[in-house]
C-alpha cells in the first residue's frame, strides 16, 4: 500500500467523522450545503482556468 492510498483513506475517514460530529450537533444540513457549494465552485474555477 502506497502513501497516496493511506492519505486517501485518512481523508475519507476524517470526512465521515466530521459528518457524524455534525449529526450530533444538529448542523448536518449546513455541512452538506457547504460541501455542495464547494463542489460547484471548484468545477467552475476548474473550467475557467483550464487552458
Amino acid at each position: 500500500m502506497n502513501l497516496s492510498k493511506v492519505e486517501s483513506i485518512l481523508y475519507k475517514t476524517g470526512r465521515i467523522l466530521g459528518d457524524i460530529n455534525a449529526i450530533k450537533n444538529g448542523t448536518i444540513h449546513q455541512r452538506l450545503a457547504r460541501r455542495a457549494v464547494r463542489k460547484v465552485v471548484y468545477r467552475a474555477t476548474g473550467k475557467i482556468f483550464k487552458i
